[in-house]
């Protein structure tokens, strides 16, 4: 049997009318971008990711630089829990991408911001402002002002904890006895008294402030 070893073998001729292209005194001029797993390990040396929150984070350009644009305004690690598990979990959950939002960005932006200052809780930006956001439309302030999300005052928080102190005299004497189940029990009676919009760390120390003066 004879093996075909030539190029006159396979009956090859060479295209006469392509010109040989020499590119290699231009080879520095062509950038290439930034391919994804190259951009992963940045990532996870330049932010301090996860091998998961990166490779969460690098599954499309769009979500990258998303990603980065907010890590910009904000600790990596925060942009990381709200742009990896917040926000894609909820644009995933409506079938949408991140294309969707992206002309929103100060607007998220700006959700974060209110959610990291305190002036109102993580839970009513993620549960209440972020999918009121991606369903109607609307601003983040908008969806506060309508919602009245305004994060509750020390003042009010106190008055609250007297209260929820004062109707729960049974929870006042667990927690009294050792059963730190009491306290998660009064936290829950000042937070559904604020409408949720008390700092659960506040309301928190506040109880034990009183229960253990």
């Amino acid at each position: 049997m004879r093996s075909k070893e030539e190029e006159r073998d396979y009956r090859y001729f060479a295209e006469p009318d392509l010109p040989v292209l020499q590119v290699a005194d231009r080879a520095d001029d062509i950038e290439i971008p930034e391919l994804p797993d190259a951009r992963r390990e940045r990532f996870r040396e330049a932010y301090g990711l996860s091998a998961a929150a990166a490779r969460k984070l690098t599954s499309t350009r769009d979500v990258a630089d998303f990603y980065e644009r907010v890590a910009d305004r904000f600790d990596p690690d925060v942009a990381a829990s709200w742009v990896a598990d917040t926000l894609l979990g909820e644009l995933n959950y409506r079938d949408m991408r991140i294309g969707d939002v992206e002309g929103r960005l100060d607007e998220f932006v700006r959700l974060v911001e209110l959610a990291e200052t305190g002036e109102i809780t993580e839970k009513n930006a993620e549960e209440v402002v972020l999918r009121a956001m991606l369903d109607e439309g609307l601003g983040p302030d908008d969806v506060i002002d309508r919602e009245e999300l305004g994060a509750t005052d020390e003042d009010e928080i106190e008055r609250a904890v007297e209260t929820a102190i004062d109707e729960s005299p049974g929870a006042v004497e667990d927690y009294h006895a050792g059963d730190d189940g009491a306290l998660n029990f009064l936290v829950g009676q000042v937070m559904g008294a604020t409408g949720g919009s008390a700092d659960p760390g506040t309301v928190n120390q506040v109880l034990r402030d009183k229960l253990d003066g």
